[in-house]
């Protein structure tokens, strides 16, 4: 099953090179700003955003896995901040750039 991962994040206090090892640390995991979609063109996710999708047994495994994955990333850098994370079996998505 496939799942889509929406996350967005806030840091406290922190510098730009926190975010900078923020968006690495999160791209590694397999969120990224940049999304492809299957039959059109990329497109750049606001500020923050991060979205991925993720094969798992379930939409709770997958969720759990990725969240767990992001507190490691924050807490293996020091981070401090927040996040919110929404994982989604059965999905669509749209964006526009103005």
């Amino acid at each position: 099953m496939s799942t889509l991962v929406f996350c967005v994040f806030d840091l406290s206090h922190a510098t730009r090179e926190d975010y900078l090892y923020a968006y690495m640390g999160l791209a590694d995991a397999g969120l990224r700003q940049t999304i492809k979609s299957e039959s059109g063109p990329s497109f750049n996710l606001p500020a923050s955003a991060l979205m991925g999708t993720f094969d798992g047994r379930s939409v709770e495994d997958i969720r759990s896995t990725v969240s767990k994955k992001v507190q490691g990333i924050f807490k293996s850098r020091g981070l401090k901040g927040t996040f919110f994370l929404v994982a989604s079996g059965d999905w669509a998505c749209a964006g526009e750039a103005t």
